[in-house]
């Protein structure tokens, strides 16, 4: 974390009382006086430098993707933003323990939305550029040797212009209101990958979602395969005669590898190879790729990728094991590179289990047939509600299921209660107890 003397102290700001404001009126008085709290331990003049400064100057991205205009050293000052834009005061303890980088996209994604919700005016440079990745969960590729590659991994990103940015929500604002919770994955929403590593892809490759789906698919919150979304409805149909409300949807963090089943993963290992290999590796792979494929046109040809994501499951995870192992080496991309490339930045480093986002289900609605998904091709009737300022894990929204599994840290479940809750949707309620009990 900064040293509260590496930011030089202003006498003026005309933010420092608006935000003052904005605690009082969005947390309780024993939130507000949590965060005055860490506030004391980075010292007032340090924010107000760290407001004063971001509203000009060099170039950074935030978590959700966005290049601003602000002072080269913003990313240690949004650092410090980030205790008082959560209303957690863990997050500064965790910021403690796991260093600045780790928290360094979530800082910038609080301090994105503290500026939107200020009405500051954000000077958004154009949506293309190569941006590094900060610290990431080894888990994306934990074999030793890829972890430099993946340490200096960059990516190009074309985002859509009309992607949404999502309003800070917290869960005090829906108290009362039924839940329903499963899985989404880590990959990124709105906008598409169209390089990595400097190579320059001739086929860019579409970021769908994960975890904001629901911001980027109007009239949807969630996509998977007809089983599990027909499953989801028949539970929010159920919860919503019984309450006569429309269920939450609160998706759960899934593991680094969680986005493996959607295509984008291995179409990015494609595009790479296609642009990056010589014409004489590149019918060695496609060689390789006819043993699952046997119609294949090959690697360069358009239609592989249409031929990819028709493929079954077990098809593409052979492929990108075979991309993986025999030719990350020959002008290819490893899958770890893949994986971080389609990736949320927001997320790279962020807890699996964690509770990010905030939708509504439309109860009573037929499922949509076609959701635009590539992998998941049906989806739930819904809406995207907002983003959490607060870093939750779901079992602690489902004490009961934390109980009964006998989780001696709800913050830091176990791999075995995490694969639990991918057996089936879970629900809840947010009810005045359970807030209490989270603090609010």
């Amino acid at each position: 974390m900064p040293k509260q003397d590496s930011m030089q102290p202003v006498e003026r700001n005309p933010y420092i009382g608006a935000f003052a404001d904005l605690m009082a009126s969005t947390f309780s008085p024993e939130r507000t006086q949590q965060m005055q709290g860490v506030a004391g331990f980075f010292g007032v003049p340090a924010i107000a430098s760290t407001l004063d400064k971001m509203s000009y100057g060099d170039a950074l991205t935030t978590g959700r993707g966005q290049t601003l205009q602000l002072k080269p050293d913003v990313a240690e000052a949004a650092l410090a933003v980030a205790p008082f834009a959560s209303p957690a005061a863990r997050l500064g303890g965790r910021a403690l323990q796991a260093g600045a980088r780790e928290l360094a996209p979530q800082a910038g994604r609080m301090a994105e939305n503290y500026m939107n919700r200020m009405g500051m005016q954000l000077n958004v440079l154009p949506q293309q550029g190569r941006s590094g990745f900060g610290a990431f969960d080894p888990r994306y590729d934990p074999r030793v040797k890829e972890q430099g590659r993946l340490n200096a991994l960059t990516r190009d990103v074309q985002l859509n212009p009309g992607a949404q940015n999502a309003p800070t929500v917290s869960l005090a604002d829906f108290e009362g209101r039924p839940f329903i919770t499963s899985m989404a994955d880590r990959t990124a929403a709105g906008g598409q990958l169209t390089g990595v590593e400097g190579v320059k892809f001739n086929r860019p490759v579409e970021l769908q979602g994960g975890q904001d789906f629901m911001f980027n698919n109007p009239g949807q919150v969630w996509s998977s395969a007809t089983g599990p979304v027909n499953q989801l409805m028949r539970q929010a149909g159920a919860i919503k005669q019984a309450t006569k409300q429309n269920p939450l949807y609160l998706p759960w963090r899934m593991a680094p590898s969680g986005g493996d089943f959607a295509s984008m993963t291995g179409e990015t290992m494609l595009a790479y190879a296609d642009a990056a290999m010589n014409k004489k590796t590149k019918r060695l792979l496609d060689k390789s790729i006819k043993e699952f494929i046997p119609e294949w046109k090959g690697v360069s040809d358009p239609e592989s990728v249409a031929q990819f994501r028709k493929a079954p499951d077990t098809a593409r995870k052979a492929i990108k094991n075979i991309m993986d192992t025999n030719f990350r080496n020959e002008g290819g991309l490893n899958i770890g590179g893949a994986r971080l490339a389609v990736s949320d930045p927001a997320q790279l480093a962020a807890q699996e289990g964690g509770v990010m986002n905030v939708g509504e289900i439309f109860a009573g609605q037929p499922i949509i047939k076609e959701s635009g998904h590539f992998a998941y091709p049906r989806g739930v009737p819904g809406q995207g509600l907002g983003t959490l300022g607060e870093d939750l894990n779901i079992f602690q929204l489902l004490p009961e299921a934390a109980q009964a599994r006998g989780i001696p840290d709800v913050m830091n479940p176990r791999t075995t209660d995490i694969r639990a809750l991918q057996m089936k949707p879970y629900a809840g309620v947010l009810s005045n107890k359970l807030l209490k009990r989270l603090g609010y």
